[in-house]
């Protein structure tokens, strides 16, 4: 059974979240049809498609084939920007056309891209209810061809790439902090391997050095020694062993690192 996902940047604290959930619920009661609506998160910081991407893509994957992920970053967008509908991977992304869905999955091509017109529904005049209301006409395996019309032109978004400088030496740069302040680079485990050669190499970031590798929560023994490590979405994390709370203690508060940041990579 599809599900509906929400992911946004309107935090917990503030209504506009209910406000949508209370939208698609409401929709769903109209058309006769339900599904669970499962909010991924509101904790995107504000307007950081970087990080709604990385988490959206590693979310979706769990989802059943044909589930509907809402995406409401930087949703604040002027009256006259597209909202899109675009599937990809067997899953379906609705939000505005500001390109944060072109960083979802890079590496795949768009089955389709609509940019949703709902011309009987006239009073539907925020984006919310428009997405809301194309969400469940896609849970009623309503086609995408009666939503509006094909994306003339789809946004994307450039990110930083990882860097080669030198045989020895190449530069990555932090695309996530994790809720454990744990700084998650944008090297793969397959770019690694490549630049690499299979050689081993360490980090160095803000002047300190990083060469205890892990693979196991079993290996984190030493508490507060910073470690490298492939995470579970197959990134190059660099995190230290049983941080503290509210970010105190933490790979990002030790090292002074933020989103963007570089960290120079060198063989050993």
């Amino acid at each position: 059974m599809p599900i509906v996902t929400l992911t946004s940047d309107y935090g917990w604290k503030d209504p506009d979240g209910a406000i949508v959930r209370g939208i698609i619920y409401s929709e769903m009661l109209k058309s006769g049809v339900a599904a669970p609506l499962i909010e991924i998160t509101h904790s995107i910081s504000p307007r950081n498609h970087l990080e709604a991407a990385y988490i959206v893509r590693e979310a979706y994957k769990s989802f059943p084939k044909g589930s509907i992920h809402i995406i409401l970053v930087d949703s604040m967008t002027p009256s006259d920007m597209e909202i899109i509908a675009v599937e990809l991977d067997d899953h379906f992304f609705l939000a505005p056309n500001h390109g944060g869905i072109s960083l979802i999955r890079p590496d795949l091509n768009i089955s389709n891209a609509f940019q949703i017109e709902l011309k009987n529904r006239p009073e539907l005049t925020q984006s919310e209810s428009q997405i809301a209301v194309t969400a469940v006409h896609l849970l009623n395996k309503g086609k995408f061809e009666t939503i509006g019309k094909p994306l003339s032109h789809f946004k994307k978004l450039q990110t930083i790439h990882p860097e080669i400088r030198n045989q020895n030496t190449a530069i990555v740069h932090v695309q996530y902090i994790d809720h454990f302040g744990q700084l998650v680079t944008n090297a793969n485990e397959s770019w690694l391997k490549k630049w690499s050669q299979g050689k081993p190499f360490i980090a160095l970031a803000r002047g300190r050095k990083i060469k205890n590798w892990i693979s196991s929560r079993e290996e984190m023994t030493e508490t507060g020694s910073l470690y490298l490590r492939i995470n579970r979405a197959g990134f190059l994390e660099i995190g230290i062993i049983e941080p503290g709370f509210d970010g105190s203690n933490s790979a990002s508060s030790l090292l002074g690192v933020v989103i963007h940041d570089p960290i120079e990579l060198q063989l050993k």
